[in-house]
């Protein structure tokens, strides 16, 4: 499947660059090079930063979303006080044209996310991978080994520092690009 070009987001060929991209994607960079200082209140601000930004340079397949105005969904599962951070970070942004919402993920409701942090409380993470296997859900997490389950992307700390390994794999499987750019950014799983 293809992603239409209005969800290959703010780097397509032949688009304008905006500022706003820019220091998406230098925030991003500086969060990931040594030495750097991003200053922030909270690791879970700095987590939430990152949830939007993976937001921003993900391609879900065409048909994901219904119509233009469809939200892109983020969900955390397992942690409300994480929950009510992404929620600030997140307020009256947008991905492209569309709206950013954050949902509590209750049990079950997992497919309708299109992001979804698992939280450490959340004791079914390997059968929830499972069950969204055949779900373009981005699955993000900061548990040890999330990636390498099959998880998609895995928050870590090195060099006192917040960074982030994908599983390219498993973001193939669920029928999502990730965009170079961040790509480079992160340790790959495989």
């Amino acid at each position: 499947m293809r992603a239409s070009v209005q969800s290959l987001g703010p780097f397509r060929a032949g688009a304008p660059v905006r500022r706003a991209d820019v220091f998406a994607l230098l925030t991003l960079l500086l969060a990931w090079l040594p030495g750097s200082e991003v200053r922030a209140e909270s690791e879970a601000e700095v987590k939430a930063a990152f949830l939007y930004n993976f937001a921003r340079y993900v391609e879900w397949p065409e048909g994901t979303f219904a119509d233009p105005q469809v939200p892109v969904v983020v969900c955390v599962r397992g942690d409300d006080a994480f929950r009510e951070i992404v929620d600030e970070t997140v307020e009256g942004k947008t991905v492209g044209d569309r709206p950013v919402v954050v949902e509590r993920d209750g049990s079950g409701n997992e497919r309708a996310c299109h992001l979804l942090y698992v939280g450490d409380g959340v004791s079914d993470a390997r059968s929830l991978l499972e069950r969204l296997a055949d779900r373009s859900v981005f699955t993000v997490s900061d548990r040890s080994g999330f990636a390498e389950r099959g998880g998609i992307a895995n928050f870590f700390r090195a060099e006192n520092r917040i960074r982030f390994e994908i599983n390219p794999e498993a973001a193939r499987r669920a029928g999502l690009r990730i965009s170079s750019r961040l790509l480079r950014l992160a340790k790959v799983v495989e």
